[in-house]
């Protein structure tokens, strides 16, 4: 009788997540009907006419140009001109709202580009602030594709004072953890603002040919009661692939990269106090003599498009400390964005689909190496490394385990990446990677994969990787982590000395076109599958899944765009036991004041540890808004039922979570975020709290000048009960040349008569310069 019960259980289930399904199903569809016959779409203007790949012909100045953002220097006299701006959002290639006007030259050493752009100056959004942060201001700026291949291109941008934005442009979208060094000046004038730009050649890539022809486009973003963005050439709704629709800049003669050497020295001095017993609040406070290190960055440019670094001893602790994030609820290792220089330049050639390089696993490197280039149409790519405290990430069905660096285990990595292009958008890739550990063991995976587009609004991406682990034999490195069996022939996770070998596929076919898009993905990983130098928390798995949706831009005042879709899956191990079977619809919306609204509704039914939960139901709901210039808020709210992965045994309880930030912007150079995550479950029984808990930060922000400001920022972590304070003061030349004068104040909440004492302080001076030989 009881295993007739779970039969009619299951079965009943099923026809429950069906009839959700058909809810969801319907929902939509009403929804695609509603905006299809009762919204307009936007129309082009008859007479306006959109350039689709225009063709620029710049010519060598002979005459002085200084980068301050005035536009009387002979250098300009000259000067080709573009004009001729299409909005591509919200209007479908319509006339701006105002013009632009763009001047490009260059001499031996710089490309130069000025933009001379009206609007009333009363209504310019500009901000005084750090380098990368104005991506709310009016702002504008160069796309540029120097192979014309349509694999990635740079993304240069200022705002009307100059203050520089830059990142890569790939077909997964933008990447902006790249920086070069280019100058940049602007200024409001009486009709609007001008910003000039001079990219000198050394701090580029390209083919030297001696006519070369290189894909571009100029940018405008106009922020209003909606985000207007202008583009030279005009951009497609019906043609995904952005690159693929740059112009055409024509002219350069005789220029070069050099083969020029950077030198990046850095020195460090810091002071360092702490609780001698981090358990006991009463314990005496000791301070460590002062410290001091420095290390050396080389990059030298073998060739125009390929270059070599070398970091010795580097000083890769980070200036801030990592936001924190709620893990109470989670049984995997968490994930943390890259932020070291040395590793973030390049790192989109070792980007695949599968997470196979995640480079904060070289943890605590004491010398590392680096080359990049791309010959024709292959990219070759390499990262070598001694990392003195690497961490171990051991992924499993259901969690992962962690080997911290407290262990000191030490490593040497190799990675290595080749990527051959052929058309637009289609590359054939392989990725090696292989760490060997000190004590013992080693991690090694081969992977292939490939992106084929073969029309524009179709492609096939395909990924297959292999690994191989070596154990280290030392079971005190895995004393910590619980001792789990995987696998045909029942490995443990004890560091015994095992050998075992895993796989992975992966395989996805996408359509995208101007009003529909779906994804049809598969993916399967092996019980074994492991990778060393990535970020692969979980395995024993095969998942299917559909994604569809509908993109449509209304003609009204108070939408932008309606975005309707939805997702089903289905997830199993290769046991064939079914892990998970979902179904989402969900519904995006851009609303004029710059505001966007995201709703998404999860039913599941997951099976975790041996227990079927087939009532999962989630609402998920956040907005975001740029009210106005000087205040942009938002807030997400989750709440439904969710299964408490930590109880014993696990059960599915209520769960709440909420989230709210804001950015305040009483002048243009003094900035507050604050930002509160709170998250509980509640017991469905008895109603008791299961956990509940919020982390709360605020970052203060004030610049004296572009190059000089001073950040503080304030986090509370009410889980664990700590408390930080970190000050800093900055002075920034470039994207390299930096000095940082800063401290940590770490507390924490012992409770009883004792509560809050400080746990640990660390002042500190860094100071980097970039030298251009």
């Amino acid at each position: 009788m009881l295993v007739d019960f779970f039969e009619i259980r299951e079965l009943f289930s099923l026809v429950i997540f069906r009839y959700y399904l058909r809810i969801a199903l319907f929902a939509l569809t009403s929804t695609i009907f509603f905006v299809t016959h009762l919204v307009g779409q936007e129309t082009e203007s008859s007479d306006f006419t959109p350039q689709f790949k225009p063709s620029l012909t710049i010519h060598q100045t002979t005459q002085q140009i200084v980068v301050d953002g005035d536009l009387n220097d002979p250098g300009w006299k000259d000067a080709a001109i573009a004009t001729g701006f299409s909005e591509f959002q919200p209007g479908d290639n319509v006339p701006p709202l105002d013009s632009t006007q763009v001047l490009v030259t260059y001499d031996k050493s710089n490309l130069y580009v000025a933009f001379i752009a009206k609007s009333n100056p009363d209504q310019i959004r500009v901000s005084l602030t750090d380098r990368d942060i104005p991506f709310q201001d009016d702002f504008l700026g160069i796309v540029l594709d120097t192979y014309g291949n349509a694999t990635w291109g740079y993304e240069i941008f200022a705002n009307p004072y100059g203050i520089q934005m830059d990142g890569k442009l790939l077909s997964s979208g933008d990447d902006m953890s790249f920086n070069m060094v280019f100058q940049s000046e602007g200024k409001i004038t009486e009709s609007g603002y001008q910003v000039e730009f001079a990219v000198p050649f050394r701090s580029i890539r390209f083919p030297e040919e001696s006519n070369p022809v290189w894909r571009i486009t100029f940018y405008r973003n106009q922020p209003r009661d909606s985000r207007h963005e202008y583009s030279w050439a005009a951009i497609d709704r019906d043609n995904p692939c952005l690159l693929c629709q740059l112009g055409y800049l024509r002219g350069l003669r005789g220029i070069t990269s050099g083969h020029n050497i950077e030198l990046l020295p850095e020195g460090v001095v810091s002071q360092r106090s702490f609780l001698a017993d981090a358990d006991n609040p009463n314990s005496a406070f000791k301070t460590k003599p002062v410290e001091g290190s420095a290390s050396l960055g080389l990059k030298y440019g073998l060739t125009s498009t390929s270059t070599t670094d070398l970091t010795i001893n580097p000083d890769f602790s980070q200036v801030e400390a990592d936001p924190a994030q709620i893990d109470v609820n989670s049984t995997f290792a968490l994930s943390y964005p890259e932020r070291r220089p040395f590793f973030q330049e390049g790192s989109n050639l070792f980007n695949t689909w599968m997470d196979l390089v995640y480079t904060r696993s070289i943890n605590d490197p004491s010398v590392a190496a680096k080359f990049t280039g791309r010959f024709h149409q292959t990219d070759i790519a390499y990262i070598g490394a001694r990392d003195e405290r690497t961490p171990i990430i051991l992924p499993f069905e259901e969690q992962s385990e962690f080997v911290g660096d407290e262990r000191r285990i030490r490593s040497y990595s190799n990675i290595l990446r080749i990527e051959q292009h052929f058309g637009e958008e289609s590359h054939l890739g392989l990725l090696l990677t292989d760490r060997r550990l000190d004590p013992g063991g080693s991690g090694t995976i081969i992977s292939a994969d490939s992106r084929i587009r073969f029309s524009q609004n179709n492609r096939l991406e395909l990924q297959a990787a292999a690994s191989r682990t070596v154990e280290p034999n030392d079971t005190s490195l895995s004393s910590g982590i619980d001792n789990i069996r995987f696998g045909e022939s029942n490995h443990t996770s004890i560091f015994d000395g095992e050998t075992y070998w895993g796989y992975s596929v992966l395989a996805s076919f996408e359509h995208q076109a101007r009003i529909w898009y779906y994804d049809v993905s598969y993916q399967s990983s092996s019980p074994t599958f492991r990778a060393a130098n990535g970020f692969i928390t979980g395995n024993n798995f095969q998942y299917a899944a559909y994604n569809s949706g509908w993109v449509f831009w209304p003609n009204t005042k108070l939408l932008d765009r309606i975005e309707p879709g939805f997702e089903i899956g289905h997830k199993w191990n290769f046991d064939q036991v079914r892990k998970d079977e979902w179904a989402v619809p969900y519904l995006s919306a851009t609303l004029t004041k710059q505001t966007q609204i995201n709703l998404h509704y999860i039913f599941s039914q997951e099976r975790f540890q041996s227990i079927d939960f087939p009532g999962i139901h989630r609402l998920e709901f956040n907005v975001n808004s740029q009210l106005s210039e000087p205040f942009a808020t938002g807030f997400s709210l989750v709440t439904g039922r969710s299964i408490a992965r930590n109880e014993d045994p696990p059960l599915l309880g209520k769960a709440f979570q909420a989230s709210a930030w804001s950015t305040i912007k009483p002048v243009e150079q003094f900035i507050i975020e604050p930002e509160i995550d709170y998250s509980e479950m509640i017991h469905p029984v008895n109603d008791t709290t299961i956990y509940a808990g919020y982390v709360f930060r605020t970052r203060i922000s004030y610049q004296f000048t572009r190059r000089f400001f001073i950040r503080l920022f304030f986090q509370y972590d009410d889980f664990n009960r700590n408390f930080d304070i970190d000050p800093l003061f900055t002075y920034r030349i470039n994207a390299f040349s930096v000095l940082y004068l800063g401290a940590t104040h770490d507390y924490h909440d012992f409770g009883g008569p004792v509560h809050s004492r400080q746990t640990g302080t660390q002042y500190f001076l860094k100071v980097r310069y970039l030298f251009q030989v």
